[in-house]
């Protein structure tokens, strides 16, 4: 039996330590490790969309995940929970270099939740546009990203078949056929997800997603195929979130057809239900610099801290700092329920 242990240490020189025990058979090898010189840094991640600004509140899943969130680097053996910043200033520029946003920190729900900021002049982003971002944490030297927003993707149809057989008053299945046109004349960068919403276009329960599901699909999905999302994907939440390339689209029709599942919604009483009628189904356009950034990412959380993986960096498009300033366009396709 045999133990690997790995010990940070700061010595400038690596230095290896092998301690061998022979007793009943078992051997444990320590490696110490230098640590890497580190200069603390802003740390940031924002996505600035198309998407209602109206409709952002906490019980909202999809803006939740497209807040502002600001914070700095740490030392890579520092083994303390990651905090956020409320003294961060932050504010978006166009190309004028006029201001047209400005953040403000939110006040936080729990000592783990600060860091979160929203936006105080509902800027939405606009295709072909230039926006960049500068933000500052005092300290700390100020960070900057610039981005140009994508056309938004032209989706010609989406249905939904409900399986009766498999659903109940609580739970829907069924199938989701999805075509998306492609754009020839640029490099395009998608991800798809689906919620269920109200009469009132109001999220029917705080768990709205429409996810993917898996007895209907026991093969799994092809490497490369565009594939459904899910929302809390985008907020680092375990897994199911896949960024797609045009790359082998590129100006051709290409689809999504899966079987999904949702929560109906509740209806204690027949004169105050909340069911779901809407599916709202959203293809998202990223800049290249997001497509890259989520997807570093989702290599990095398959890594599931084995120190044996081959090293997933996260990507990074902050300069002076790390993180995201991303750009997403959303194209929604409402289908009646």
């Amino acid at each position: 039996m045999s133990f690997l242990a790995f010990r940070p240490t700061t010595m400038k020189k690596p230095a290896l330590t092998l301690l061998l025990s022979l007793g009943l058979g078992a051997c444990e090898t320590v490696i110490d490790l230098p640590e890497p010189p580190h200069t603390p840094r802003v740390a940031l991640q924002f996505s600035l969309s198309n998407y209602a600004y109206t409709a952002q509140n906490d019980n909202d899943e999809l803006a939740r995940t497209r807040k502002l969130f600001v914070s700095n680097s740490q030392r890579v053996f520092d083994l303390s929970e990651l905090s956020g910043r409320s003294d961060a200033t932050v504010v978006i520029l166009d190309e004028a270099g006029t201001v047209v946003e400005q953040f403000r920190a939110l006040p936080p729900r729990s000592p783990g939740d600060v860091g979160y900021y929203e936006q105080t002049k509902q800027l939405k982003g606009e295709p072909g546009r230039t926006y960049t971002l500068r933000a500052s944490l005092p300290g700390f030297e100020t960070v900057e990203s610039t981005l140009t927003m994508p056309k938004p993707a032209v989706i010609e149809s989406a249905t939904f078949t409900k399986n009766a057989a498999q659903s109940n008053e609580y739970e829907v299945r069924g199938k989701l056929n999805v075509s998306i046109a492609d754009d020839p004349g640029a490099n395009n960068y998608y991800l798809a997800f689906a919620r269920v919403v109200n009469e009132q276009n109001q999220q029917a329960t705080t768990w709205s997603q429409v996810q993917v599901d898996e007895e209907d699909n026991e093969f799994g999905v092809e490497v490369g195929q565009f594939q459904l999302s899910n929302i809390g994907g985008l907020q680092g939440y375990g897994y199911g979130l896949y960024p797609y390339a045009d790359t082998n689209v590129n100006g051709k029709r290409f689809s999504l057809n899966t079987g999904v599942r949702y929560y109906a919604g509740y209806c204690p009483q027949p004169t105050n239900c909340n069911r779901a009628t809407y599916m709202e189904v959203f293809v998202t356009s990223l800049t290249a610099d997001t497509y890259n950034f989520y997807l570093s990412r989702q290599r990095y959380n398959d890594t599931e801290n084995n120190p044996f993986a081959e090293p997933a960096p996260l990507a990074s498009n902050i300069k002076g700092g790390y993180g995201l300033f991303g750009g997403m366009m959303d194209a929604v396709y409402r289908i009646k329920l």
